[in-house]
């Protein structure tokens, strides 16, 4: 199964984030960059979703310092900071709105990796709960 790191200083974002994709993906967790950095080699990571504000080092400080050679990790960057019609343009980077719908984040997922993460049926009826959950 593939790994995803999930990077967020927020409890309940890191929990939204864990219900919604640990089917897909074996989910792990990091509270900030730092704590990242310190994952990044024992979890080896398929993709990471990233928080952009967060105390001790934020995610525009953890993708400086993960730039080094070897580690090609598409990141999702998941924030509320940027508009989405103005997304930063960070080569590996792909922007998600942050919001309790997953399915900007199942997009994006979708873009950053170079195979599908599940079968279009099983896609298809993972988004329908995904809108049905999410939307009033």
């Amino acid at each position: 199964m593939m790994k995803m790191l999930v990077i967020d200083d927020d409890p309940a974002w890191r929990a939204l984030y864990r219900i919604g994709f640990e089917g897909d993906f074996e989910v792990f967790e990091a509270v900030d960059g730092l704590d990242a950095l310190a994952a990044l080699d024992r979890v080896r990571p398929d993709i990471i979703v990233l928080d952009l504000r967060m105390p001790h080092l934020d995610g525009m400080g953890f993708l400086r310092r993960m730039e080094r050679p070897g580690v090609k990790v598409p990141v999702i960057v998941c924030s509320g900071t940027f508009a989405m019609d103005s997304p930063p343009s960070i080569p590996g980077v792909f922007p998600a709105q942050k919001s309790p719908d997953l399915s900007n984040v199942r997009r994006a997922i979708e873009a950053a990796l170079p195979r599908p993460v599940e079968t279009d049926a099983k896609l298809k009826s993972r988004r329908a709960v995904d809108e049905t959950l999410w939307r009033d």
